[in-house]
């Protein structure tokens, strides 16, 4: 036991506030993996996303305040300095290209859009697992199987990206061309960024092994 943990107890709140993080990132894939099922319906659901990304910007606010102000953390400083905006920019990423699906008037939808947008919903629920797991601080094991699967799922994604591309360009609408491609690549983002909070969780995962 560390020194630290006999003066004073751990501020646990920031497990709640990556816990809520998670949340919101899973609420926010499965409407966009709603909109990749009903277009050209569905863009309205667009707005749900934006709410999402508003309450999970204020949830990070929440957490480096709470780090400002805590003298003992559950997880190292800059632990919580690295999760806290790796998680940010998965919801970044996720409102931005849901942004770019709702506005581009893509007139249906594509096999390729509803894969992209499952394998986000898969990620998410990986990253949920992985902070039920990293609460304890006892389930390395567990941590690092998950983050296992989120890098297999952005390995996915890097195969599905060139797939995309090469179909797209057998099509003949040029202006349909540079709207999905953009969006593939935003999507493909989103995946990059999830694969990071993987990383984050299994250095921390070590570090506390």
């Amino acid at each position: 036991m560390r020194v630290r943990d006999l003066i004073l107890p751990e501020d646990k709140v920031f497990f709640s506030l990556f816990k809520d993080m998670a949340e919101k990132i899973r609420e926010a894939s499965d409407v966009l993996n709603e909109i990749t099922h009903e277009l050209p319906n569905g863009v309205e659901k667009g707005q749900k996303v934006r709410q999402l990304e508003h309450l999970a910007d204020e949830i990070t606010r929440q957490t480096y305040e709470r780090l400002n102000d805590s003298l003992i953390t559950p997880l190292e400083p800059e632990e919580i300095a690295r999760l806290a905006p790796a998680l940010d920019d998965v919801m970044d990423r996720i409102d931005w290209v849901t942004h770019q699906l709702c506005n581009y008037g893509i007139p249906q939808s594509t096999e390729h859009l509803k894969e992209f947008s499952y394998l986000m919903v898969l990620s998410s629920t990986e990253i949920s697992h992985a902070l039920d797991d990293l609460a304890t601080l006892k389930r390395a094991n567990e941590i690092e199987r998950h983050t296992r699967e989120l890098n297999r799922l952005y390995n996915i994604s890097t195969e599905l990206l060139s797939r995309a591309v090469i179909d797209l360009f057998q099509t003949r609408d040029v202006l349909m061309i540079i709207k999905l491609k953009d969006i593939y690549e935003g999507m493909a983002r989103v995946m990059v960024h999830y694969n990071d909070v993987g990383h984050a969780l299994a250095d921390i995962s070590r570090n506390h092994a």
